[in-house]
C-alpha cells in the first residue's frame, strides 16, 4: 500500500504552530483525532482540544485520521495544506511510478512487440520447401499461422496499450505532485529524492512508448491532412455506386473516413484498408462488380498513402513546439484522471517520441517535429496548446508561496492578509467547490459579493483587498441546521403557491416576497446535504446590487458553465411571475380594465432581468426562468437590467407569451404590502365605477379598508414622496365620495 499518511519529517513551513482543534482521550500520550466519530476513539471521557501543529503532533495523529481525516475546515489555508499532505494528496503521489512494477514490461517484451507492429503483416505465408504438402494442408497450414500471426499482433497492440497508459498516468502523477509544490515551495528539498525517481521512470516509460511507434506512420498520417486527391467517380469498377454522382459522394466518404482515421491514430494509414468495405453498404446483396469494386478501391487507398508518403518525404524542415498542459487540479471531479485521457492516439505518440524536455515549474513540453508534425498539431483539435517556441515561459518567482495562514483562515479580520491571483489559483486547484460567493473587502471599493472568477479578475488587475467570508464560512448560528426545511404543505404539494387573485386575501402577492423564495428555493434543493450551502449562497447573492455580476463566465472540460450560484437560489433570488402594473396604468382607458393611476412608490425601483428591454434585437424578450432560453437557466451577464417604473413606461418592450419578459427581484415585506394596498385601492376603484353604474346597498366594509389606506404613517413607508403620497390621499378621499354618492358622481 503506498504511503497516503502526513509523516513527522514534513517541512511545516509556515504552519508550524498553527492552532488546531482535535478529540482525544485524557493523557498527554494518547491519539489524537480529527472528529469525535473516529471508529478508534473510544473513550468515553474523550475532550475536544486545541493544540499547535508540529512534529511531536504529527506522532501523536491517528492513523486513521492522518491518512482520511479533516483536521481543518475547508477552504482555509491550513486545511488545504494537510488535505493536500493526506490521502490522495503529495505523499501519495510522490510513492507512485517511482520504479516498475508487476505491470510493466521489460525492455525485451518491449522491442519484441516493437520489431512485430513495425513490420508489414503477410498474408500469404510460404510453406518449407522440404515440406510435401497437398492443397488442403496448405489451407490449413495458412489459416493456422494466419491466426498466430493475429493473435501475436493482438498481443503486441494490447502491450502498446499498456505502456502508453502506465506514462499518462504518470504524467498525470508528476504534474500532480508538481502542482503540489508549486503550492507549497518550502516541500521542494524534502520531495526532490523521490521526484527524481519518478522522473527516471516516467522518462523509461516514454522511451518505451517512442519504441513501439514508427516516426514514418505518424509524418505520413500527418501528411494526410494535406493531400486534396482526385476522386476517380468515372471508373467503371464504381459502377455499382450508382451514377458518377453518387460514386462521388460515396468516394468523398471514403476520403474522409481515411483521413480522419490516419489523423487520429497511431497506426500507419496503410493499416485502414478495411474501410473500403463501408462501400459495400450503399449495393446491398448485389455481387456483381463487388470485388472488382473492393479491389480498386483498395488501389485508391494504397495510392493516398503513397501521395502521403511522398509528401512527408519532401518536408524535411524541423520545427521546435511549446505545448502547455492544462491545470489539473488536486480535487477536482477528474483530478484521478489522466491529464492526456482525451488526446487522441497520434498525438499521444507525437507526444512520446518527438519529446525534446519537460519543465514541470512551467507544465511546458518542448517538441522538435518535422514541419508537416507542427502545421497538423497546431491545427489540432486538443486540450494542449501549441505554439512556436520563442522565449520560454517565465517560472514563479522563486521563495513566492501562494498559501499562507491568514489569506482565508477564520483569523480575526484585522490579521488577514490580502488575497492574491496565486492563492485564488491554488484554491479552485485544491478544492472540489471553489466556485462560489465570497464577501470581500476593500479600502477602495469597501465590501462586496463576488464569485471566485471575478476576484480572480479583480487580483490580477492589482485590486487589494481580503476574503472576510465564503457562502461556507457565514456563521452557523444563522442557519439551524436542526430546524425542518420544509413546511407540511410541502410534502404532497406543489412548490409553487397557488395562484391568488383577490386583493383582499392575506396570501395575496406572497409568491412574490423573500420568505416564498426561500421556501422554494429549499424544494428545488434535491439533497437533503446541499440545503445548508444553499442557504448560505442565497443569504450572500441577496447583497449583491446587480445579479449579473454573478454569472461566472466559465466552463469545465465538457463546456458546462460552472456556475456560483445554484439553479435553486436563482428561484431564491427572482419572482417568475410579473407584476400586475394595473392600479399603475393611468386612468384614460375604459371598461372592466382600466387603470387607476396609482403612483408605483417602493415600487419603482424593484429590478427587473430580461434579455431585451427596449425591443432592440429579433424575438421577443424572455425572463431568465423561460425555457425558449438556453438550457443554463439563470441570469447571464449579457441580460438586460431595468426598473420596474422603465419598463412599464416603455413601449417597445415585447414580452414572451409564455414567460412574461421578465423576472424581478423578490419583494421586502414592505413593498409587498404596498403592492397589496395599491391592488386593494384598485378593486375598490373598480368598484366605484360600477357601483355609479349600477347603483347598490353602500358598502360598510369598503370605508374600512380606506380608513386603513389612508394611515399617514404607513403611506409615507410606501411613498417617500410628498407629491406621491398627496395623490394617495386624494384618491382615496375621491373614491370615499364616489362611495357615498355615486348618482352625484355618475351625474359628474
Amino acid at each position: 500500500m503506498r504511503d497516503t499518511r502526513l509523516t513527522s519529517d514534513v517541512p511545516l513551513g509556515p504552519f508550524e504552530g498553527a492552532a488546531m482543534t482535535v478529540w482525544s482521550a485524557p493523557g498527554t500520550k494518547a491519539k489524537i483525532h480529527a472528529s469525535p466519530s473516529c471508529a478508534s476513539l473510544r473513550s468515553a471521557r474523550a475532550a475536544q482540544k486545541e493544540i499547535r501543529l508540529e512534529a511531536a503532533t504529527i506522532d501523536r495523529m491517528c492513523p486513521q485520521c492522518t491518512a482520511y481525516g479533516r483536521w481543518a475546515r475547508p477552504g482555509t489555508s491550513l486545511g488545504i495544506f494537510l488535505d493536500a499532505m493526506t490521502g490522495p494528496g503529495l505523499p501519495y503521489e510522490l510513492h507512485c511510478y517511482t520504479a516498475a512494477d508487476e505491470d510493466t514490461y521489460s525492455d525485451d517484451e518491449v522491442d519484441q512487440a516493437a520489431a512485430l507492429l513495425h513490420t508489414t503483416p503477410h498474408n500469404d505465408p510460404q510453406p518449407a520447401d522440404n515440406e510435401p504438402t497437398s492443397p488442403k494442408d496448405l489451407d490449413e497450414e495458412a489459416e493456422k499461422a494466419e491466426e498466430s500471426a493475429w493473435e501475436q499482433r493482438q498481443d503486441a497492440q494490447h502491450l502498446r496499450e499498456s505502456v502508453f497508459s502506465q506514462w499518462r498516468a504518470a504524467v498525470t502523477s508528476m504534474h500532480r505532485a508538481h502542482t503540489a509544490l508549486d503550492l507549497f515551495p518550502w516541500l521542494r528539498p524534502w520531495a526532490a529524492p523521490q521526484v527524481q525517481r519518478k522522473n527516471d521512470h516516467l522518462e523509461t516509460l516514454r522511451a518505451q512508448a517512442a519504441q513501439l511507434v514508427a516516426r514514418e506512420a505518424l509524418e505520413t498520417a500527418a501528411a494526410a491532412s494535406a493531400l486534396d486527391p482526385a476522386l476517380p467517380a468515372d471508373d467503371p469498377a464504381f459502377a455499382p455506386l450508382g451514377t458518377p454522382a453518387q460514386a462521388k459522394a460515396q468516394l468523398t466518404k471514403l476520403w474522409q473516413r481515411w483521413r480522419c482515421r490516419a489523423e487520429a491514430s497511431w497506426e500507419h494509414p496503410r493499416e485502414h484498408g478495411y474501410l473500403t468495405h463501408y462501400l459495400t453498404d450503399e449495393i446491398g446483396g448485389r455481387r456483381k462488380g463487388r470485388q472488382q469494386m473492393l479491389d480498386r478501391a483498395q488501389h485508391l487507398l494504397a495510392q493516398w498513402t503513397a501521395d502521403a508518403q511522398a509528401h512527408a518525404t519532401d518536408v524535411r524542415e524541423e520545427k521546435t513546439l511549446a505545448a502547455q498542459l492544462p491545470e489539473h487540479g488536486l480535487r477536482s471531479s477528474r483530478a484521478r484522471d489522466s491529464l492526456l485521457d482525451r488526446v487522441d492516439q497520434w498525438e499521444l505518440a507525437v507526444l512520446a517520441s518527438y519529446l525534446v524536455t519537460t519543465d514541470w515549474t512551467t507544465r511546458t513540453l518542448t517538441l522538435r517535429v518535422p514541419d508537416t508534425v507542427a502545421t497538423q498539431l497546431m491545427s489540432h483539435h486538443s486540450t494542449l496548446d501549441y505554439t512556436e517556441e520563442q522565449d520560454p515561459p517565465a517560472p514563479p518567482p522563486a521563495g513566492e508561496t501562494p498559501l499562507r495562514p491568514g489569506i482565508f483562515d477564520d483569523t480575526p479580520v484585522s490579521g488577514r492578509h490580502p488575497v492574491t491571483a496565486a492563492a485564488l489559483r491554488a484554491l479552485r486547484s485544491t478544492t472540489m467547490n471553489p466556485d462560489q460567493l465570497y464577501l470581500v473587502f476593500s479600502a477602495e471599493t469597501g465590501a462586496d459579493v463576488v464569485p471566485l472568477n471575478v476576484l480572480e479578475q479583480r487580483c490580477t488587475a492589482g485590486w487589494q483587498g481580503v476574503i472576510i467570508a465564503g457562502a461556507s464560512d457565514l456563521p452557523d448560528a444563522l442557519f439551524d441546521k436542526g430546524a425542518p426545511v420544509h413546511d407540511e404543505r410541502d410534502e404532497h404539494g406543489s412548490v409553487w403557491l397557488p395562484h391568488v387573485d383577490d386583493p383582499h386575501a392575506e396570501e395575496f402577492g406572497r409568491h412574490l416576497g423573500l420568505a416564498e423564495g426561500r421556501r422554494v428555493c429549499i424544494r428545488l434543493t434535491y439533497a437533503q446535504r446541499d440545503v445548508d450551502h444553499t442557504l448560505r449562497t442565497l443569504a450572500l447573492a441577496r447583497s449583491v446590487t446587480d445579479l449579473r455580476t454573478l454569472d461566472s463566465d466559465r466552463y469545465d472540460e465538457h463546456g458546462n458553465p460552472l456556475r456560483p450560484v445554484p439553479n435553486a437560489v436563482w428561484h431564491g433570488l427572482l419572482a417568475m411571475d410579473q407584476l400586475d402594473l394595473q392600479p399603475f396604468t393611468p386612468d384614460t382607458e375604459k371598461g372592466w380594465r382600466r387603470g387607476s393611476g396609482l403612483p408605483l412608490g417602493i415600487l419603482a425601483t424593484v429590478q427587473a432581468y430580461t434579455t431585451d428591454a427596449r425591443g432592440l434585437y429579433q424575438g421577443r424578450a424572455h425572463s431568465p426562468g423561460c425555457t425558449h432560453r438556453r438550457a443554463d437557466r439563470g441570469i447571464h451577464s449579457d441580460d438586460e437590467l431595468v426598473t420596474i417604473e422603465e419598463l412599464h413606461t416603455n413601449e417597445h418592450f415585447d414580452p414572451c407569451s409564455k414567460c412574461g419578459g421578465y423576472a424581478i427581484r423578490r419583494l421586502t415585506n414592505t413593498q409587498i404590502a404596498y403592492y397589496q394596498a395599491a391592488h386593494q385601492l384598485h378593486d375598490l376603484t373598480q368598484h366605484s365605477h360600477r357601483t355609479a353604474s349600477h347603483p347598490t346597498d353602500t358598502a360598510e366594509e369598503p370605508a374600512a379598508v380606506l380608513d386603513k389606506l389612508d394611515d399617514h404613517e404607513t403611506v409615507r413607508t410606501w411613498l417617500p414622496s410628498p407629491d406621491q403620497a398627496r395623490h394617495w390621499h386624494q384618491h382615496i378621499t375621491h373614491l370615499r365620495r364616489t362611495l357615498q354618492d355615486p348618482h352625484t358622481h355618475n351625474r359628474r
